[in-house]
C-alpha cells in the first residue's frame, strides 16, 4: 500500500473507523486516507435519495431555509472566485441539485454541473437543463477541454477514489487562465484537534483528509500551483444541524443541538451565521506549458 497523494509507502495506521475501515497518514505529505473505500454498489446506495434528508430534502421538493443557507456559503465563494474571475462557464463538481449553480448564474457565470448521485442530478437537470448536468464522474465527463473559466470541488476531493486523477480531468477542462477552487475538511483544524477520531468529518465516504502541505503536493503533482488559501467559512443554522446531527449521531453534539431546538424560537433556529467548522479552502490555477515539471 502507498500514498495516492505523493507516492509514499511509510504509512501509519491511526486509527479504524466503525470496524473495518482504516485510517491511514502519510508523514511525507501529511495526508490522510481511509482504507478499505466504500465500493461502487456501496456508493451508489449511499448517494440516493436518502443520503439528501440531512439537507431536508425529499423527492422533488427543496427545503428553502437549507436552500438559503446553502446559497449563503457559496456567496461566500463568489467573492472570491471573482477576485480572479468575473465571467465565463462556471462547472460545479459534485453540483448535488445545484444551488452553488443558481448563485453563480446569478452572478452572472454561465453554470454547468457534474454530479455522481442519479437522484439530485435529475434535480439539477429540471433546473438547468439536461445539456448542462453530466450524471456520473469528474473521469467520464463528455464537456470540451478548455472550454471553463472556473471551476469548484466544494466538499468534493475528499469523496473522490484518486484525487490526483480527478484533479489532472480538472485542469484538462479548465481554460489556460482559469481557476480551480476547492473546499474541503481541513485535517490541521482546531476542531481535529479537539475532537480527534470524534471528528465529525470522519465518515465513511471520505476517502482522504488534506491540510494545506499536502492540498499543494497534490497540486504541484498535478502541474498546477496553489495560488491562495484560507480557513474557510460557512453560512449554517441550528435547524440544519438539528437535521444533520440527527441524520448523522454525535455522542455529544446531537442532544446539545436537540436541546437547543426545544428550547428556542423558530427565528433563531433559522438563523444563519458565519463559522469554520475546520476546512480549508484554496485556489489553484494550471502551469503554463513552459513551467510545468
Amino acid at each position: 500500500m502507498k500514498c495516492n497523494i505523493c507516492g509514499s509507502q511509510e504509512l501509519k495506521k491511526n486509527f479504524v473507523l466503525e470496524g473495518k475501515h482504516e485510517i491511514w497518514s502519510c508523514p511525507q505529505c501529511t495526508a490522510e486516507f481511509m482504507e478499505p473505500q466504500l465500493n461502487d454498489a456501496e456508493i451508489t446506495e449511499l448517494y440516493s435519495e436518502k443520503y439528501y434528508k440531512s439537507w431536508g430534502i425529499s423527492g422533488q421538493q427543496e427545503n428553502e431555509t437549507s436552500k438559503q443557507m446553502k446559497i449563503a456559503t457559496f456567496l461566500l465563494r463568489l467573492k472570491l472566485i471573482r477576485n480572479y474571475v468575473k465571467e465565463g462557464k462556471a462547472l460545479d463538481v459534485g453540483c448535488a441539485t445545484g444551488f452553488y449553480l443558481e448563485a453563480a448564474r446569478d452572478q452572472g457565470f454561465d453554470p454547468y454541473g457534474i454530479e455522481l448521485s442519479e437522484y439530485s442530478s435529475g434535480i439539477a437537470k429540471n433546473k438547468f437543463g439536461k445539456e448542462k448536468i453530466f450524471n456520473g464522474t469528474l473521469e467520464q465527463n463528455n464537456f470540451e477541454a478548455g472550454s471553463f473559466s472556473v471551476i469548484s470541488m466544494f466538499d468534493l476531493i475528499e469523496h473522490v477514489r484518486l484525487p490526483q486523477v480527478s484533479l489532472k480531468k480538472a485542469a484538462e477542462l479548465l481554460h489556460p487562465n482559469g481557476i480551480l477552487i476547492i473546499t474541503t475538511p481541513h485535517k490541521d483544524s482546531i476542531s481535529n484537534k479537539i475532537m480527534g477520531k470524534k471528528w465529525t468529518h470522519y465518515k465513511l465516504e471520505h476517502f482522504y483528509y488534506f491540510n494545506k502541505r499536502s492540498l499543494k503536493i497534490l497540486a504541484e503533482n498535478c502541474n498546477m500551483d496553489m495560488i491562495y488559501s484560507e480557513h474557510s467559512k460557512k453560512a449554517l443554522n441550528l435547524a440544519y444541524l438539528h437535521t444533520q446531527f440527527n441524520v448523522y449521531p454525535h455522542a455529544l453534539l446531537t442532544p446539545m443541538v436537540n436541546l437547543f431546538c426545544r428550547i428556542l424560537p423558530k427565528a433563531i433556529l433559522q438563523h444563519n451565521f458565519n463559522i469554520s467548522i475546520g476546512e480549508i479552502t484554496v485556489i489553484l490555477k494550471k502551469r503554463s506549458a513552459e513551467n510545468k515539471k
